[in-house]
């Protein structure tokens, strides 16, 4: 659940309200007063179209509830258009190269603010080129604090003119500090560098590079280390078929989509060419109920690898992003490991933005 205000006007009056989101922005509860006894209760659809499960305690007429209807709507555009971006750096080239991908993609996505972050935290783990690691005890305060100043610099013709671009070094850990800076500075997207399979697999026990994955509260953009930046015109969202309904964060995928401009294909990958598992029907039902709004193409493939399955898919539609929503037995800590979001972060030259179910 998440709370936020709006404001909303009835008559003469203004109206102040808590809002409380519900089964992935599917119902809300509105307090007028803080505890209200009796709340109003609105449903919402994927498509976005509302209806009124309770009127709670108050006199408000249709027009009203539209306004408060659309107050909501516009609010929740606000928190999920991201705006601030965050790029997480250890100075190394595969680091460098995530961030240049970021000030291109700052351009399409129109973002105001972009701020760079190292965290010079000692931390005893093998070497690795996955960008969000701390380049370890030897790399003195002062450097850090050059280095990333250079970095800026770099950078500073690269975003649009009218985005900031802050720099931040420090010692504080890694998970801490980044989901400090997301609520601190409104991030709506995280950005880190990954380099080869070898490399990656060293660190992945215990290493922050697996807690990141798991503790981000934005989506988490990660750009393979010979990703090239194009701009985004189609977007392949790989889905898979349990708990749809329950699991999917689709406003906040939607509004990332509509914001870049970009085409969404949704993709599902099943190795059973021969019959539907069991609930595999509901599943899909509920599939095009959160994205049959006229703003995706449905695609459904059979393969016997789906990662595999997935990467061919994308390379034959010539999409710039993957976006997967990391599902791992219900422990995120697995994302890896075991799920496909692990395999296609390493073959796939396109960046992989992972979204936590929960948003």
């Amino acid at each position: 659940m998440k709370t936020f205000a709006v404001k909303f006007p009835s008559g003469n009056s203004v109206w102040n309200a808590i809002v409380t989101k519900q089964d992935h922005h599917q119902k809300y509860k509105v307090e007028l007063l803080t505890q209200e006894p009796h709340p109003i209760l609105l449903q919402r659809s994927p498509k976005g179209e509302w209806s009124i499960e309770d009127r709670g305690s108050q006199v408000f007429s249709d027009g009203d509830f539209r306004q408060l209807e659309n107050a909501i709507d516009a609010q929740l555009e606000e928190m999920y258009v991201a705006k601030h971006m965050l790029v997480l750096t250890d100075f190394s080239a595969v680091a460098s190269n995530a961030a240049r991908y970021a000030a291109a993609l700052a351009q399409q996505l129109h973002i105001s603010k972009l701020v760079l972050y190292h965290s010079y935290e000692s931390i005893v783990m093998p070497s690795t080129s996955f960008a969000p690691l701390a380049a370890g005890p030897a790399a003195s305060p002062k450097l850090n604090q050059q280095n990333i100043a250079a970095l800026k610099n770099d950078l500073q013709d690269r975003v649009p003119e009218y985005c900031e671009i802050e720099a931040l070094t420090d010692e504080r850990n890694l998970i801490e500090a980044v989901n400090g800076l997301i609520e601190q500075e409104e991030i709506g997207l995280v950005v880190a560098g990954i380099t080869g399979k070898s490399n990656l697999e060293k660190v992945l026990t215990g290493s922050n590079a697996l807690h990141l994955a798991k503790a981000c509260k934005a989506p988490l953009l990660i750009v393979p280390a010979v990703a090239a930046f194009q701009p985004v015109k189609t977007a392949v969202l790989a889905a898979d078929l349990r708990e749809v309904s329950r699991s999917t964060p689709a406003f906040a995928i939607k509004s990332f989509v509509r914001a870049l401009g970009a085409n969404l294909l949704v993709l599902n990958v099943d190795h059973e060419r021969d019959h539907l598992p069991s609930g595999a029907v509901k599943e899909m039902s509920d599939l095009h109920r959160i994205w049959d709004d006229g703003q995706a193409e449905f695609h459904y493939i059979h393969h016997q690898d789906r990662a595999e399955g997935i990467l061919e898919f994308v390379g034959q539609q010539r999409a710039e992003l993957l976006i997967t929503v990391p599902k791992t037995y219900g422990l995120v800590e697995q994302i890896f490991h075991r799920s496909m979001s692990k395999k296609l972060a390493y073959k796939s030259h396109l960046p992989v933005l992972m979204f936590r179910p929960d948003v």
